[in-house]
């Protein structure tokens, strides 16, 4: 099956446009998506890169039968990573952290296996969010809905947080201040990736208001960003 014929999310396809420039000078690069579900985003960067030192890790087993056939994924937990130190040129995080007991930890375990300068692309749940799940991969219009509903109740309820149970997720600021503790460099592309998914789907001008400075902490349904390990750090 050709690379683009792989179900993947649009974060995977943004994940991949985003390291491309900065992988430009590393042949085969070893890469770890952490939390990798089916296995196909995994299956998918290994494509795009020619790579078979990409690999995936789930604390699940629902991996795909293409990921399995490839060899690529692994069970295992994010907060203690199986693999040495500086093991790898990224570590990818596609909607994981959240699920994690212990987010720190597994940043910690992130850079360690990072090689210096190595870099950390990641997606999580914007906390601020108004809706959610609108264009969510996979999910049908009924569970959308379904989902909004069940992060308003923890809302109303005030357990709207990802320790008591809720698919919560961080605010900008709470992500910036995490990421921040472990790595020297942070960008949040939250307004980059939805001109990305969404640019043809929706008028410039509707993709403007609601990626307005003001507006976007509310309209996001989720925040993206790259972090890299500093040249020096082992």
């Amino acid at each position: 099956m050709p690379q683009d014929e792989i179900p993947v999310a649009a974060m995977v396809r943004h994940c991949d446009a985003v390291l491309r420039g900065r992988l430009a000078g590393v042949e085969q690069p070893a890469g770890l998506t952490v939390g990798c579900g089916s296995g196909d985003e995994v299956v998918y960067l290994r494509r795009s890169y020619a790579s078979r030192r990409i690999v995936g890790l789930d604390i699940g087993l629902a991996f795909s039968r293409r990921a399995r056939a490839a060899g690529c994924v692994l069970a295992g937990d994010a907060q203690a990573l199986p693999f040495g130190d500086t093991s790898f040129d990224f570590v990818a995080a596609f909607h994981s952290l959240e699920h994690v007991g212990d987010p720190p930890a597994v940043l910690a375990e992130v850079r360690r296996v990072l090689r210096p300068g190595g870099w950390f692309y990641l997606g999580v749940p914007n906390r601020s969010r108004l809706l959610g799940y609108v264009g969510a991969f996979g999910a049908t219009p009924w569970q959308k809905v379904a989902f909004n509903l069940r992060d308003y109740y923890h809302r109303l309820r005030g357990r709207f947080e990802n320790r008591l149970g809720a698919h919560a997720g961080f605010t900008a600021e709470e992500l910036l201040r995490l990421l921040r503790a472990y790595f020297p460099s942070v960008q949040l592309l939250t307004g980059p990736y939805l001109r990305f998914k969404y640019q043809g789907r929706l008028p410039k001008w509707c993709l403007d208001l609601l990626l307005a400075p003001r507006v976007i902490n509310y309209s996001a349904a989720a925040h993206y960003a790259l972090c890299r390990k500093g040249e020096a750090e082992m």
